[in-house]
């Protein structure tokens, strides 16, 4: 609801399993001035769909990395190809299992997003899909690196740990994330590496971000080969984790523009790090990760536990955010879905990430609260199964 309030002109687009209806997405784009516009700035939803975003940059200048780029990153074979080329530690990952089957793997697909696409394995394998795989499950802290590549190298946005929301059918699906989170200095390093090189190697552009599996966290122990980081994914595009530096966004999308549109960039010529402090040293050209973070920031999804009903007008806390839009003075939230986004900022990364799922089951209580009732905050829940 906030971005159709800020926006000049919002279309919504269908969207379906693997992403968006290609038809009805370029449809949209053809309804618009297309002179008014600098370029086509992309999110999650076109990993799987690189055909798609070499269609737009027929009609606009992509604010992202090129269609080949993508496609080259969430092609499983061809990205754990790389990792192993260039000595990036990964899970195991294969096509088929052995006799018997393990239990210690999970099933991906390449191309999708939100951890709602893992599965894991279980007696009955199911025929893999042209893009899908199997990997072994690491156990670990799940972290994230947020970065910026242009030619001249990568500057080092933030580091961020992320956490699940797990459902019956969705074990994987995402829930978190809290910025700045504490990480042995060896830990930062194999992030920072891997970045460089996959940025490198896959012609990287604008804002990424790595995940991967580290060891638990210990402030006093470097990394070192006993304590190896996986690399699990590169995500191509905008990440969530942008909105964990949102005293610095408008400076960090203008660069992302600047970065792909190939137009002026800010001395980026080998590593820096901002993520202790962003944007408040220039010159800066080795990360510094001594110093302490100013702010922890975290945000968490709320899912809807069951299927909900919600009429206009409801009063949101003010640490809500990407709240639903009514349609016709109510909105129906199918059981699972994603129902607002929830905010938190602390003097440390435990913190805030303690405060942030606090505040998602405030407002799971209050959904359950009403449940079955319209009450005069505008709430409605009906129960729904296999959640």
């Amino acid at each position: 609801m906030q971005t159709a309030a800020l926006a000049e002109k919002s279309v919504a687009v269908a969207y379906g399993r693997h992403g968006f209806d290609a038809e009805a997405l370029m449809a949209a784009v053809d309804g618009l001035d297309l002179s008014r516009y600098i370029g086509f700035a992309y999110g999650s939803g076109f990993e799987g769909q690189p055909q798609l975003l070499a269609r737009l940059s027929e009609k606009l200048p992509l604010i992202g990395n090129s269609p080949d780029a993508v496609a080259a990153v969430k092609h499983p074979a061809t990205f754990f190809a790389a990792l192993k080329r260039l000595g990036i530690r990964h899970p195991d990952v294969c096509h088929s299992l052995p006799e018997p089957c393990p239990h210690d793997y999970l099933i991906k697909s390449g191309g999708d997003c939100g951890g709602t696409h893992i599965r894991v394995v279980s007696r009955l394998r199911p025929v893999l899909a042209d893009n899908d795989y199997y990997q072994r499950r690491i156990d670990g802290q799940s972290v994230s690196l947020l970065f910026l590549a242009n030619p001249h190298g990568v500057e080092i946005i933030g580091f961020n740990e992320q956490w699940l929301s797990p459902a019956v059918h969705a074990p994987y699906r995402y829930g978190g994330a809290v910025s700045n989170p504490v990480l042995a200095p060896g830990v930062r390093e194999q992030l920072m590496h891997a970045a460089e090189m996959l940025a490198r190697e896959f012609g990287l552009t604008g804002l990424n971000s790595l995940d991967a599996i580290a060891p638990t966290a210990n402030v006093d122990a470097a990394a070192t080969a006993d304590s190896p980081v996986f690399v699990l994914e590169i995500n191509p595009r905008l990440s969530a984790t942008v909105d964990l530096y949102s005293a610095a966004a408008s400076r960090l999308f203008a660069w992302h523009v600047q970065a792909c549109l190939k137009t002026h960039s800010p001395n980026l010529h080998g590593r820096r790090s901002y993520d202790q402090n962003p944007y408040d040293q220039p010159q800066m050209h080795q990360p510094q990760m001594h110093q302490p973070a100013r702010q922890h920031n975290a945000h968490a999804i709320v899912y809807a536990a069951a299927a909900l009903e919600l009429a206009a007008p409801v009063s949101w806390p003010d640490w809500v955010t990407d709240i639903p839009a009514c349609h016709e003075k109510r909105l129906s939230v199918p059981a699972g879905e994603p129902v607002c986004t929830v905010l938190a900022s602390a003097g440390s990364a435990d913190a805030a990430k303690k405060l942030v799922q606090a505040r998602v089951e405030t407002m799971q209580s209050l959904l359950q609260s009403l449940n079955g009732t319209a009450g005069a905050n505008g709430f409605r829940c009906t129960s729904a199964q296999g959640l």
